[in-house]
Parts: C-alpha cells; structure tokens; sequence
C-alpha cells in the first residue's frame, strides 16, 4: 500500500511539473519581459516630456505676449494672453497624452507582479482617457475586450494570463495608440499648421512688434531700449529652444509609433528582435536628460 501510495504521489509531481512546464512556455520570455518594461518605461517618459512641453510652451506664449502687450500692440489683449495656445487646446493634447501614459503604465503592471485590484485600476484608467481623446476611433467592443483580459490576471495560471492579456492589449490598443502619437508628431512638426506653428507665429508677432518700436525710440531712452532688447531676446531665446525640442519629440514620436508596431513581434519568441526598442529606450533616456536642462 505505501509503495502504491508513493508512486501515486510521484505520479501526480510528474504531471503537475508538466502542466506548469506547459504553462509557463505559454508565459512570457525574460528577453521579452524586459523589452517590454523598456518600451513601456520609454513610452511613459515621451508621454510626460511632450505633456510638459505643451504646458510650458503654452507658458512661454503667455509670457511672449505679455511682452506685445508693454509694448503697445493693439491686436493683443490682457484677457487673451494664451491666444493661439489656449488651455482647451492645451488640455485636449494633454489628455490625448495621458492617455499613452496609461498604456505604458498597464504593460509596466502586466509585465511585474500587481494585486490584482491595481491591475483594475491601471486599466480601467487606460480606456477611460482613451475614450475621452477627441478623433479616436475606440470601440465598446475594444474596450470590453482589454477589460476582460486584463480582468482574467490573476487566477491560476498567471503566466499564461499575463502573456494572453498583455498581447489583447498591445494588438487592440496599437491603431489608437499610433494615432495619439502621430498627433503629437504633426502638432510638432514645424512644416504643419499645429501647436508649432502658433507658437512660432507668437514669437515672430513679439520680434516684429519690438522692432517696430525700436525704430521709434529715441536714442536716450535707455529703459526703452532694454525693454525692446529683453522682448527680442525672448522672441530668439524661445524659438531656440522650442526649434530644439520639437525636432526631438517629432523624432522621439516616430521611434515610438515604429516600436509599438513592431511590438506584436516582440511577443512572438520565433521573431524576437528588440533592438529597435532598444534604440528607442536609450534616444529618450538621453533626450530626458537634454529637456530637464533646457526647461529647468
């Protein structure tokens, strides 16, 4: 009877290390764990650069034309300050961007170990401003289907759970998801008529108003002077660098929309190729460390 008992015993450890053997193949790789925490640690650091750079240059075009306004152009006014630039557009990019930072966040939470109430919670928040982000085409279907895997982490087979979510949320998020990102690259992009574009023309306004002054001025007239010589050097001071950032972030957004293409490979072992999004990971970790001088 304990011969029997023990080879019934063993029996089942060999089966069960089978089953979990089994399992786990249908799990992620570690290579394609750690290409995915890059893509997303990338993704969420582009998202929160270009969500700070429409908010300070949406800063610097009130400050520009603060400086039209000392300087006696009629064509602004005190209210309107933002013109061009204002906090609904600005806002409506922001949450278009938020929206891209969840989804960086939930791969993040998909690939580690999370309760599964704050699972919920990152996804539940990805769709939500997803939804929200105006010209998406995102549908209830879409989003059931991205709760429900994420919704089914977390039970026995976790691995396998975890790999079968993380592949339904790259393939149905990947169309809305290139398309937030190309509208922040046309919003940059300094040959389209987006948020570069005003805000280059507030620049252009604020030098060409300071030089209309300056002709007038009289040659004592020192306080006049530094007056019209700080708005130019503001006018050359913001194109600059807003010349800089936008050439970064349009390239930075082409890195990113090519990685979340390609990231439906990544998660196929038999074509496992991260060098791209290797490539995207060090282009925003330096890029990160250029911005945070340039806007501090």
């Amino acid at each position: 009877m304990g011969i029997v008992l023990r080879r019934n015993i063993a029996l089942r450890l060999i089966a069960g290390l089978i089953m979990a053997a089994g399992l786990s193949g249908c799990g992620l790789t570690v290579p394609q764990k750690a290409a995915l925490d890059h893509f997303a640690s990338a993704t969420h650091d582009f998202s929160t650069i270009a969500q700070t750079e429409f908010q300070k240059s949406r800063q610097d075009v009130i400050e520009m034309n603060r400086y039209r306004f000392e300087l006696g152009d009629p064509r602004v006014k005190p209210t309107e300050l933002d013109q061009l630039l204002t906090r609904d557009r600005a806002e409506t990019r922001v949450r278009a961007l938020q929206a891209l930072e969840d989804y960086a966040v939930l791969l993040r939470k998909l690939v580690g170990v999370v309760p599964e109430g704050e699972l919920l919670e990152a996804s539940n928040s990805f769709v939500r401003n997803l939804r929200t982000v105006k010209g998406l085409s995102f549908s209830d279907q879409q989003a059931e289907g991205i709760g429900k895997a994420v919704a089914a982490v977390g039970g026995l087979y976790v691995e396998h759970k975890r790999a079968r979510a993380i592949r339904e949320v790259v393939d149905t998020a990947n169309e809305p998801i290139v398309t937030v990102i190309d509208l922040v690259k046309r919003d940059f992009d300094p040959a389209a008529m987006g948020w570069n574009a005003g805000y280059k023309l507030m620049a252009s306004e604020l030098d060409g108003r300071a030089t209309k002054v300056g002709a007038s001025v009289q040659a004592d007239d020192l306080t006049a002077k530094q007056s019209i010589l700080r708005a130019q050097a503001l006018a050359a001071e913001n194109t600059a660098r807003f010349d800089l950032v936008s050439v970064e972030i349009v390239r930075l957004a082409s890195a990113v929309a090519d990685a979340q293409k390609n990231l439906r490979l990544v998660l196929n072992p038999s074509s496992l190729n991260t060098e791209g999004i290797d490539q995207l990971a060090n282009k925003v970790r330096e890029f990160k460390s250029i911005y945070s001088m340039l806007r501090n």
